[in-house]
């Protein structure tokens, strides 16, 4: 070993846990104030409906790939990875490698979401309504608010906890004068919420977007500087010993190789596997960013943005897998036994899920010095407030525009549509209080999300999917596939929440001497299906009844064939001449998806994702052939992720800066926009004749 024990304990101020001190507030307050001014700044640029949900549609690629990014790697996020990376090690990130060639395909056909720009929509049900009722509009709507509202409920919940454990706060705490005990988890609760509420309504989709962008930018210095700071206390062979014991110790649970991790129950190889499947099922379905989705200037920058986030989470991606190997040595080398041991007894006084979830910000707190327990405390608060405000943005929003704005015949005023809007969010904040106050988590984040978000997806997938590609997918279809996914959907939470009751008395029907019965008691701790399997489950019978039922309609009642090219403004349905240059290019090109909408750097870029996919991909391979043909030894594993982490993190810090003077560049352009565009304040989201009202009003215009 080289000292790990040592560095640890030679570090200024070392005191073992930490409570946060003047410098580590003050970062976390500089950042906060740095907000509230921008969105003070922003709110004069919010003059229509379609500003407050979609800036305008002026969002140019890098500042799309950077708030969008932060928006989706919340605090309940890097959580969520920091239990996955823990329990499976560098498993994840292996079956990534055999995916990438997926999310490249995806990425080169736009697939899904060049086309959803395309129906210039500003919600996924405003689409439903345009492709296929509008009854079948709201009812989508209530069933994505559902499903978004209870997937974002223990958001708040994960990101307070964490701020409690990684900051050393007290359960509770009495204010003088007062003859009353605070909770400081409902306190920090309502405290949390209550700046997401004010983000998402003050500036809507554009401060959102600001905003994001500041704290997407402040993380990927932030990871940068903490990468290299764990680099130094952690070395490579502290952590090659480490994880050679454990894998020795604990037979089929390796953590760098992915082909021993048999014995690992959620996050094995067939979570991965029926994760790939639900990508392409998925794509574009989920809803939580929504005003991202519509705010990109050009279907073509959206499709770029895409290309972009690859090179984006370079820096992202090796520090959050390499923070819970560093836990994983922590907590399993001899030389560090003694302080494993006092975070041990601080976990199990928790719950299960409670103790899975603080394991690793515990680690932080130990192993960071001051200042730094600040940056990453600042880090986590950007994390959280860029998805508190973006998902609540998004679900007030998906409310008002799909079920309460189909019902409206007379248009809301501007300032009533905004209005209202701020009413949903505020609404979705009170809502977010009491399921975070309330609720009993009993599985891992990352399987909680999935069976909730099925709610939604695991109808939408296929009724998304059909909309766009398919000229023969049915109304009928569509109501089936959406109902009978959102059921089996709530009937797999039910099942989640009262097993641990039902298992018994299942067991007493058929006699607990018997094999189900003695099974059913050796379950009784938690459903046997996670929310992956539930999940895939429901997304596939939800692509069978989708087209299933649509061929039979068209046979019954002799339904006609949708046009497309209608929805989607092609061809003599293109009022604004986007694709006047976008299908001009050569057959092979456009197969490939290079229309000339791609500049010359576009095709580089192009090029360059293909290369760094294909060649992971290789990597992939080999590593295959390697273990089951030459039997590869353990130190062949452990150099592949140490050079996988590190050159991702020195590529990463030169993608930092390209993304930091693009992103600021694309700030200019956005607010230029923004100050000389005139408003269409007919663009609010209804439906009229099969249409966007935007483009009707445009129409009787030009005629």
């Amino acid at each position: 070993m080289n000292g790990l024990a040592e560095k640890l304990q030679a570090l200024d101020g070392y005191q073992g846990l930490r409570t946060m001190g003047t410098v580590d507030w003050s970062i976390v307050a500089g950042l906060m104030l740095a907000l509230v001014f921008i969105l003070i700044y922003c709110q004069r640029y919010v003059k229509s409906t379609a500003d407050f949900l979609a800036a305008n549609r002026c969002a140019g690629r890098y500042l799309l790939t950077i708030t969008g990014g932060i928006a989706s790697i919340g605090a309940i996020s890097i959580v969520a990875n920091f239990e996955q990376y823990y329990v499976a090690g560098f498993s994840p990130i292996w079956w990534t490698f055999l995916s990438g060639p997926l999310g490249l395909i995806i990425s080169i056909t736009g697939w899904v979401f060049y086309r959803f720009r395309e129906t210039r929509c500003l919600t996924m049900a405003q689409f439903f309504e345009v492709r296929y009722s509008r009854n079948f509009r709201v009812f989508s709507g209530i069933l994505g608010w559902l499903s978004g509202v209870l997937n974002y409920g223990i958001f708040p919940a994960v990101s307070v906890k964490f701020f409690i454990y990684f900051c050393r706060l007290p359960q509770t705490f009495h204010i003088p004068g007062i003859n009353f005990e605070f909770s400081t988890f409902v306190c920090l609760l309502i405290l949390a919420i209550g700046m997401g509420v004010s983000f998402a309504i003050f500036g809507g989709q554009i401060a959102i977007m600001l905003t994001d962008f500041i704290q997407g930018i402040f993380c990927n210095v932030a990871f940068l500087i903490m990468m290299i700071f764990l680099v130094m206390q952690f070395d490579w062979q502290t952590i090659f010993d480490t994880l050679i014991k454990h894998a020795a110790d604990n037979p089929g649970q390796s953590l760098f190789n992915p082909y021993e991790t048999t014995k690992i129950k959620d996050f094995n190889i067939w979570f991965f596997l029926m994760g790939f499947a639900m990508t392409i099922m998925h794509t574009g379905s989920w809803q939580g960013s929504s005003g991202y989705a519509a705010a990109a200037k050009s279907a073509h920058e959206a499709k770029m943005s895409r290309f972009l986030g690859t090179w984006r989470s370079l820096v992202q991606t090796a520090l959050l897998i390499f923070i819970p190997i560093c836990a994983v040595v922590f907590f399993n080398n001899p030389e560090t036994k003694e302080a494993a041991r006092a975070l041990q007894d601080i976990l199990s006084e928790m719950t299960p899920q409670d103790a899975s979830q603080a394991r690793v910000p515990l680690f932080l707190n130990y192993a960071l010095p001051a200042g730094f327990i600040g940056l990453f405390a600042a880090v986590m608060f950007a994390a959280m407030l860029s998805t508190d405000d973006t998902y609540m943005h998004s679900w007030g929003s998906i409310f008002v525009q799909d079920v309460i704005l189909p019902f409206r015949k007379k248009p809301f005023t501007e300032k009533q549509h905004i209005w209202l809007l701020r009413a949903s969010i505020i609404f979705v904040g009170v809502f977010a209080f009491f399921f975070s106050w309330l609720f009993r988590q009993t599985e891992y984040i990352l399987l909680f999300f999935q069976i909730t978000g099925a709610i939604f997806t695991g109808g939408a997938g296929a009724v998304i999917i059909g909309g766009l590609y398919s000229r023969t997918g049915t109304t009928l279809g569509a109501w089936v596939a959406m109902i009978l996914g959102s059921g089996l959907a709530v009937l797999g939470i039910v099942l989640q929440q009262v097993w641990p009751s039902l298992a018994p008395c299942l067991a007493e029907l058929f006699g607990t001497q018997t094999q189900l019965g003695s099974w059913l008691l050796a379950e009784k701790a938690r459903f046997p299906l996670n929310g992956q399997i539930l999940a895939f489950i429901v997304s596939v019978l939800g692509f069978f009844s989708y087209f299933i039922v649509s061929w039979i309609d068209r046979k019954v009642r002799g339904v006609k064939e949708f046009n497309l090219d209608r929805m989607l403004h092609r061809g003599e349905y293109d009022t604004t001449g986007e694709h006047a240059e976008a299908w001009s290019a050569g057959r092979i090109w456009r197969i490939l998806g290079l229309t000339n909408e791609f500049t010359l750097f576009d095709r580089i870029l192009f090029f360059a994702s293909i290369i760094w996919t294909l060649v992971w991909t290789g990597v992939f391979v080999a590593g295959t052939i390697g273990h089951f043909c030459f039997d590869w030894s353990p130190m062949a594993w452990l150099r592949l992720w140490q050079f996988k982490v590190m050159f991702s993190f020195f590529l990463g810090i030169g993608t930092t800066i390209w993304f930091l003077v693009a992103g600021f560049r694309d700030i200019a352009g956005l607010f230029k926009t923004l100050a000389s565009d005139e408003r269409n304040h007919a663009d609010n989201g209804q439906v009229i004749d099969g249409q966007n009202a935007g483009e009707s009003a445009v129409k009787k215009i030009n005629n």
